[in-house]
């Protein structure tokens, strides 16, 4: 057996990697092992937010904020689906992890006005709470970091989000990564890629080490399972899932998160919880692969129908949240995104650039075109197109209040035209958010329920120390990211609710493991 490290970290997504580096940093000698060739997990492949209430760039921003108001928002949106308990560690572990983040050199900055995902509950805020990671430049990508970058992951057949690598720069999430990784290497954290977790090893009814692919490692301080959910785990999404999203075809999580940790941790009778649930998103299958829908919907670029082609929501609520409407109304499956040539040559679609010519797209079946709505072949489609374009000359949504004065989906749009570069800044109808469809050829996008990854796992408490049935803790082993339940229950209250939680729990495991 292999004794000379102290913490085997398994999973090189944020959470993992926070993890190996916080023990590293109080010293203790962390080895981390990957499955894929690649690192950093579904976390490279995201936008990075971090979703931290109180946070030194709010403070710095003049922006009054506190954990009270955050506790309140929590409160009106998760609920007590997780404990309040555990859900007071998680803000109080965001601000130190990212504080302390900041101290080794990985820089963040606030996501300037991008809100919370519900700002209308009591607690949220409509100029939100989350900051992202700075973008590495090219000069340390060059000098320093390349040979990293080879190995971060790029997604299956294209990058399912765009395009985050853009010049040299590192961007978004791997950017994120990209400075764990250099913190890491400086902490004299070692990685190894390639190599699955097989197994645990015990001794007395404590986690002593791992068996993997390259044999047995002792790690008596505690292992730490980083590994994702089970999305591309067949088996488990039948199991714990509904039929039509149990395959994991529609996942935008990387191939490699297949459960691993899940499965480990089932095996010493760990309690689980979630497993029904994910993180949800509108998802399109591109000729490349899939897609996720975000600034898709929240541009002023049609609407959204059911096969009878009646509208069933606001387009540009959270994706989350829109995600669960699907996953609880399977009716409404598939959906369509209904809109014309105008919006296609202004706002492009789901990567689809406003320059392109769509004729591949359609002829690859990915969209439906048509010189007249009724050639899209959607029953009732001529009535709801009619109405809506009512709608969208008076500029008010009165059936769903999309695009309502101070609403979510508003603010974001005003935030993505901010940014620049994804949409013109002129609108010739009353509401920004709203545009008529009456400018042929027209198109209809099939739209069906994704996901970013499951968000159900081992149970575990305020220190991410996995907890069987009785509630009594499993010794030496800690789980964190999507291999643990979501303190987020069946909710998504912000960006990065989903990897905050995870890196803020992985320091919380690596302190424990130092303190034992």
């Amino acid at each position: 057996m292999r004794a000379d490290v102290d913490v085997v970290v398994v999973g090189t997504g944020a959470a993992g990697l926070t993890g190996a580096l916080r023990a590293a940093t109080r010293g203790l000698r962390v080895l981390v092992l990957e499955k894929d060739d690649v690192v950093g997990g579904t976390a490279a492949l995201t936008g990075g937010g971090l979703w931290a209430p109180t946070n030194t760039w709010l403070q710095q921003a003049g922006m009054a904020d506190s954990l009270e108001d955050a506790q309140t928002y929590l409160d009106s949106t998760v609920g007590e689906r997780t404990p309040r308990w555990k859900q007071q560690a998680f803000l109080n572990g965001a601000v130190a992890v990212v504080d302390w983040l900041a101290t080794l050199g990985v820089r963040f900055a606030r996501l300037q006005g991008f809100p919370d995902y519900a700002p209308d509950q009591p607690g949220g805020r409509i100029d939100g709470r989350a900051i992202a990671p700075k973008t590495v430049k090219p000069d340390v990508a060059a000098t320093v970091l390349w040979p990293l970058r080879q190995k971060l992951p790029c997604g299956d057949g294209g990058p399912p989000m765009p395009a985050y690598d853009l010049g040299g720069l590192l961007v978004g999430g791997r950017a994120l990564v990209g400075q764990l990784l250099l913190a890491c290497a400086e902490a004299g954290v070692e990685i190894w890629t390639s190599c699955a977790l097989l197994e645990l090893v015990v001794e007395e009814g404590r986690v002593v080490g791992v068996v993997s692919e390259r044999g047995e490692i002792s790690s008596p301080a505690g292992v730490l399972l980083a590994t994702g959910g089970f999305e591309h785990n067949p088996a488990m999404r039948a199991e714990h899932q509904l039929p039509f999203v149990r395959e994991g075809r529609w996942s935008l999580g990387v191939a490699g998160n297949t459960g691993d940790g899940h499965r480990v941790g089932l095996g010493l009778g760990a309690a689980t919880d979630l497993l029904e649930d994910a993180w949800w998103t509108p998802a399109f299958q591109r000729p490349d692969g899939p897609s996720f829908l975000l600034w898709d919907r929240i541009a002023p670029l049609g609407f959204v129908v059911d096969q009878n082609g009646q509208r069933w929501g606001n387009e540009g609520m959270a994706y989350n949240e829109y995600g669960q409407h699907m996953r609880l109304f399977p009716e409404r499956l598939p959906s369509y995104q209904v809109f014309d040539a105008r919006g296609l040559s202004r706002y492009g679609f789901a990567g689809l650039r406003p320059d392109q010519d769509p004729t591949p797209w359609v002829e690859a079946g990915c969209l439906r075109r048509s010189e007249t709505i009724e050639g899209l072949g959607i029953p009732g489609l001529v009535e709801t197109t009619s109405r809506w374009n009512a709608l969208a000359h008076k500029g008010v949504d009165e059936d769903f209040g999309r695009g309502s004065e101070g609403s979510f989906e508003r603010q974001l749009l005003a935030v993505f035209l901010s940014y620049g570069g994804l949409a013109p800044t002129s609108h010739e109808f009353p509401n920004p958010s709203l545009a008529p469809v009456d400018d042929g050829p027209f198109f209809a996008a099939p739209v069906v329920l994704g996901d970013l990854g499951t968000k159900g796992g081992l149970v575990t408490d305020d220190r991410a120390r996995v907890l069987r049935e009785d509630g009594s803790v499993i010794g030496g082993l800690f789980a964190v990211g999507n291999t643990a339940a979501s303190v987020m229950g069946h909710t998504y209250p912000g960006p990065g609710s989903c990897i905050t939680p995870g890196m803020a729990f992985a320091m919380a495991a690596a302190d424990t493991m130092v303190e034992t």
